[in-house]
């Protein structure tokens, strides 16, 4: 049998060596070569990583420059040069993301060795990971959907700006009078509260007129695996986790490279929220091996 989480942490590591091997970089290493050099779907590729590690790529590349900043000052660099060495713009900068991080200044860790070595190991390591690892396996079920012509919105972020992007898509479309299933289709981590998010309306039939950021697109066909979160969209996202870690306890399946869905069963507005049902939908493809 694959241990699967063992799976999921090999490839994050070749991930992390190359964002090590980037750390400096400006602007960063992109998040889709991160995603290519762990043979992991980008849709999925972040969370995955947040999920194992703890944290997001962005929080381990500040963790990691800071980490060397330490190092530089442990080598009687002055709090200037560790910054620009570990890729800082400025001592101020280095000083506020130290802070930040530890709650201490460079020049306090400087002036305290013991205190400034635990920090570095500190630094060196990330943090712990699998933070939303579910009571228990979620009741799940592999469904297989034909593909979903949708008119969408695109977002930059999931919140707090959903309903108003679903008000204007009901407004868009000329009401309910159509409507089939209201659909979100996360691009990536949106749990982040920062990812690209789709917004989407299924109609019985298509409508023309609509506004010039709108457009039409097909969901993926095949197989997904379903769950229901019953109850606030708060906590929707940490079921979302949950989903993922228990595929990866699945020896059969693997997330396939199109992004999940979620289907909002229940309008907010006419439902109380602990009442709301929302069904997620992870793509997955089956598999032996991998």
């Amino acid at each position: 049998m694959i241990d699967r989480e063992a799976l999921v942490l090999a490839r994050i590591e070749r991930a992390v060596a190359l964002l090590q091997a980037h750390l400096f970089d400006e602007p960063p290493i992109e998040l889709a070569k991160l995603a290519e050099a762990a043979a992991l779907s980008p849709f999925h590729f972040h969370r995955l990583y947040r999920l194992v590690t703890g944290e997001t790529c962005g929080q381990t590349q500040s963790r990691l420059r800071l980490a060397a900043g330490a190092k530089h000052l442990s080598a009687a660099a002055s709090v200037t040069e560790a910054a620009l060495q570990s890729g800082f713009s400025s001592s101020q900068a280095f000083a506020k993301a130290m802070k930040r991080q530890v709650a201490l200044s460079p020049s306090q860790l400087r002036d305290d060795p013991e205190l400034l070595d635990n920090i570095i190991n500190r630094l060196s390591q990330p943090a712990s990971g699998n933070q939303a690892n579910p009571q228990g396996w979620l009741a799940v079920e592999l469904v297989s959907l034909a593909p979903m012509h949708l008119i969408t919105v695109r977002t930059e972020h999931l919140y707090p700006d959903l309903f108003d992007t679903y008000t204007r898509l009901f407004e868009a479309v000329g009401g309910p009078q159509h409507l089939e299933a209201i659909v979100g289709m996360p691009r990536d981590d949106s749990a982040q509260q920062a990812g690209v998010f789709d917004s989407a309306l299924l109609l019985s039939e298509a409508v023309a007129g609509v506004p010039d950021d709108f457009f039409w697109q097909d969901s993926a066909a095949g197989l997904y695996l379903r769950t229901r979160h019953n109850g606030s969209f708060e906590g929707l996202e940490a079921a979302v986790d949950n989903l993922y870690l228990t595929l990866l306890g699945m020896d059969a399946l693997w997330p396939a490279d199109t992004p999940c869905i979620y289907h909002y069963l229940d309008d907010p507005e006419m439902v109380d929220e602990e009442q709301l049902r929302t069904d997620i939908y992870l793509p997955v493809i089956q598999t032996d091996s991998q």
